[in-house]
């Protein structure tokens, strides 16, 4: 009696999947605190790789030892593992572990690959006044009207660069700019 049941559950379930097959942009996944459509998921997962946060026990000990040689004061670390997708601007061979952590009152984010490598560290800019002048004007030619959400400066091996959100109502635009006001990346809504 039981596998009977068993079988008629799983064929109801394949039958649902089969009909469902043309609607799977208005299936939605609840979880306990979210309800996400898969239509968002699909669309979230390609701009974005997986993230799980992890316990600085288990953080490998290369990484580490790496973050805490270049930042010996940092203190409340948050680390997260961080597997890229094919839009990351990462090489996709390995994994990534990157730290949230304050050093002198700045919030930072400081990102290592596997083999404990820096990448590069990202520094929260708390508005455009500490924007160099050829950014601000950059923005004010190129997107009047539009408000700043959040700035970072990033910086790697190579240079220095500025990661800007803006939006504009609906409108929303993600750059990344360098020093002298040369829009090096946009992405824009």
């Amino acid at each position: 009696m039981k596998s009977t049941i068993c079988l008629l559950a799983v064929a109801a379930v394949f039958t649902l999947i089969s009909c469902n097959n043309n609607k799977k942009e208005s299936q939605v996944v609840t979880t306990a605190d979210t309800t996400i459509s898969v239509k968002d998921m699909a669309a979230k997962s390609m701009i974005e790789g997986t993230k799980k946060t992890i316990s600085t026990q288990e953080v490998p000990d290369t990484i580490e030892y790496a973050f805490k040689e270049k930042y010996p004061t940092a203190v409340s670390p948050v680390w997260v593992e961080y597997i890229p997708v094919d839009t990351d601007e990462l090489p996709m061979d390995n994994s990534y572990y990157y730290v949230t952590f304050q050093d002198k009152g700045t919030e930072l984010t400081s990102w290592y690959n596997n083999f404990g490598d820096w990448v590069k560290t990202s520094t929260k800019i708390p508005g455009d006044t500490l924007l160099p002048d050829a950014v601000n004007k950059t923005l004010n030619e190129q997107y009047p009207g539009y408000k700043i959400e959040e700035i970072n400066k990033e910086n790697d091996k190579n240079m220095d660069m500025y990661e800007i959100k803006l939006n504009k109502g609906e409108e929303k635009a993600k750059l990344k700019v360098l020093p002298n006001g040369e829009v090096f990346k946009r992405k824009e809504k």
